[in-house]
């Protein structure tokens, strides 16, 4: 299987999800601080720039509907190599259940922040780094009367050193959970290829969950009461442990791969994660 065809089928990769390349939430209070290149990510392993914008998981909504339930030119991708994808408003409207009912400007808008962000993902131990766009191209064609997406070929290059994930099953149930930290969770969790256990607090920290104790305890509830109500469409359960230091005691999320979910790797040796 060529990357353009496993693009097709498997469109988003598992290090968009684990590197925090989307924010857990759905609008950022200043965006002014990402107008330079802002590390939003790092471990022992990598380092995550963003610059121009900060994507949030509502661009990653926009995103997923349009890769996974838009369609795509076949001679334009064989012929340049790149990814396209065209798809309507209404497609958008429906799959974000009308939230932003006829409002072309807003979709617009997220797509020109798609275009316009830039990511450094810097490999520690190799000592090298990938620079991209993920969009090249986001309008709305008058000659087709849909919306069209080209992908960045620096993006491609990405992509094919990646490994893919097809989450289409679960889109719609993702799209309908409340909290963007929530959304975060399960994207990254279920990016596990043989499923994943974390605590609730090293799992809030490696999504990106910012601010003070209070911000964190807040989103800490949220995130917890939406998967004890809904963890169980993704595979996803909450594991209480005591812990005599603390009243509440700790709680781990686990995931077990679910069948619904599919990767499909790289020609070559995946380079990230």
């Amino acid at each position: 299987m060529n990357d353009i065809t496993r693009f097709r089928t498997a469109p988003v990769t598992t290090t968009e999800a684990k590197l925090n390349l989307f924010a857990p939430v759905d609008k950022i209070l200043d965006p002014s601080r990402y107008q330079i290149y802002t590390t939003v990510y790092e471990d022992e392993k990598y380092k995550v720039e963003v610059s121009g914008t900060r994507l949030t998981q509502i661009h990653r909504d926009v995103l997923d509907i349009a890769l996974f339930h838009g369609s795509y030119k076949i001679e334009e991708q064989i012929e340049q190599n790149i990814p396209v994808r065209t798809f309507s408003l209404h497609e958008i409207q429906k799959h974000l259940q009308y939230k932003y009912k006829n409002n072309q400007a807003w979709l617009k808008e997220k797509l020109q922040d798609l275009k316009r962000a830039t990511i450094i993902v810097y490999d520690k131990e190799k000592d090298e780094d990938i620079e991209f766009n993920i969009i090249r191209v986001a309008k709305r064609s008058h000659k087709i009367q849909e919306f069209v997406l080209v992908f960045e070929e620096l993006y491609f290059q990405f992509f094919e050193k990646s490994i893919g994930i097809n989450y289409k099953e679960l889109l719609d149930d993702i799209l309908k959970l409340k909290h963007p930290q929530t959304k975060a969770v399960v994207r990254y969790m279920i990016s596990h290829q043989k499923g994943h256990q974390i605590n609730i607090d090293k799992l809030l920290d490696k999504i990106g969950v910012q601010g003070g104790q209070r911000n964190t305890n807040k989103h800490r509830k949220a995130v917890i009461e939406e998967l004890q109500e809904k963890g169980s469409k993704f595979n996803i359960s909450l594991i209480k442990t005591t812990n005599d230091n603390r009243r509440t005691g700790d709680i781990t999320v686990k995931y077990v791969r679910h069948k619904k979910v599919k990767l499909q790797y790289p020609q070559e040796q995946p380079s990230l994660f």
